[in-house]
């Protein structure tokens, strides 16, 4: 359910990337390059919801707590979040509620 700021959820926890493990240790590209963006927009992932399910599972509040462990090794949910998140910031968007909205079209019919 959207809030009435376009998020799902309400951001919390930590809104840097100090708990987001080190992208160094992964030898995959793809799951690398995603660590890396977890590292460069925290504070835009901490607002996004994930819908890989780990919300429900009650492991996650956000994408970004995705990248505080292994979860997102082996998500393309996961991965492919930051991904969308990373290319908007990057091309000027920083709305969080649009990213969400972005990501909602891709993964919504999937979680």
């Amino acid at each position: 359910m959207l809030r009435p700021d376009g998020l799902r959820i309400v951001p919390s926890g930590v809104f840097d990337a100090s708990h987001v493990l080190n992208p160094a240790q992964f030898s995959d590209n793809a799951v690398r390059h995603a660590y890396w963006v977890a590292t460069r927009i925290p504070a835009t992932l901490n607002k996004l919801y994930c819908w890989c399910g780990c919300e429900n599972r009650g492991e996650h509040r956000s994408n970004l707590q995705c990248f505080e462990d292994r979860m997102a090794v082996s998500c393309p949910v996961c991965q492919g979040t930051a991904e969308i998140a990373y290319r908007m910031t990057q091309s000027g968007i920083q709305d969080a509620a649009k990213i969400q909205a972005a990501v909602d079209a891709k993964w919504a019919s999937k979680g």
